[in-house]
């Protein structure tokens, strides 16, 4: 008998009513973390003003990026003849070349005095390229016949490359600029010492095209020949170059 109480018990327990409902409802457990926490307790301390800066930005590139759609509409629109012509006026451009009408080089600063070497510099201004370097093989200072000579050479190849004829370059003009001075101990006897301040100098070349100091001189020349003037082979053929005499003229 006790069995069957408690098998209707049972039964009794697990029908619905207005005080046992039939499903109890799931709450979801909320998920916290030891992250959030913290910066929930600091978040007062890491506050930050709006950066008005990043939004002026995008604005700005979808400013720029809103022109470039109708340009690039435009280019689409185009036809095939007009990439034809605008590769080639590319090709055009990239096969002009800037003529050069003169070419100027210097040399690194060498230790010497400046006076020497200004010297060696008188004496190849005027001359053609080629007999300038002559000139400085065959001198009798040591600096025109080692670095002074070299760099003249390269400076003619220079020249050359830049598409200047060889045979008409000259060395138009030169100069020699002074350096600067490194001081150096001098020792002496008894103890003494002194300082020297040894000097540094550079040379600088213009090359151009054009006639040489002979030639010019030659030019010269003619010019004040074609200045002479002569009664000619016969003096009766030529004009009466005197001063008129009142009365009579023989």
């Amino acid at each position: 008998m006790s069995r069957t109480l408690r098998s209707a018990l049972t039964i009794a327990q697990g029908i619905p009513g207005p005080s046992r409902p039939l499903l109890r409802p799931v709450v979801a457990p909320i998920a916290t973390s030891s992250v959030a926490s913290s910066r929930s307790l600091f978040d007062f301390a890491n506050f930050k003003l709006p950066n008005w800066r990043r939004s002026a930005k995008k604005e700005d590139e979808t400013d720029a990026a809103a022109p470039a759609a109708p340009a690039e509409a435009e280019k689409k629109d185009g036809g095939l003849f007009e990439e034809v012509v605008e590769e080639a006026e590319v090709a055009e451009k990239k096969l002009k070349k800037k003529t050069w009408t003169e070419h100027s080089y210097k040399s690194g600063l060498h230790k010497g005095s400046h006076r020497r070497l200004n010297q060696i510099s008188r004496q190849v201004a005027g001359l053609p390229v080629d007999e300038a370097v002559v000139q400085l093989a065959f001198g009798d200072k040591r600096a025109g016949r080692t670095w002074v000579k070299s760099t003249l050479a390269l400076a003619r190849d220079h020249a050359e490359a830049k598409g200047l004829a060889r045979e008409k370059l000259v060395v138009a003009e030169t100069w020699v600029s002074k350096g600067p001075k490194v001081a150096r101990l001098d020792i002496k006897g008894r103890g003494r010492f002194g300082i020297k301040h040894h000097g540094s100098a550079r040379i600088h070349f213009v090359l151009r095209e054009g006639k040489t100091w002979s030639q010019k001189q030659e030019a010269e020349r003619n010019k004040v020949l074609r200045k002479v003037r002569s009664a000619g082979v016969v003096r009766e053929d030529g004009k009466l170059r005197r001063k008129t005499i009142d009365g009579w003229a023989w």
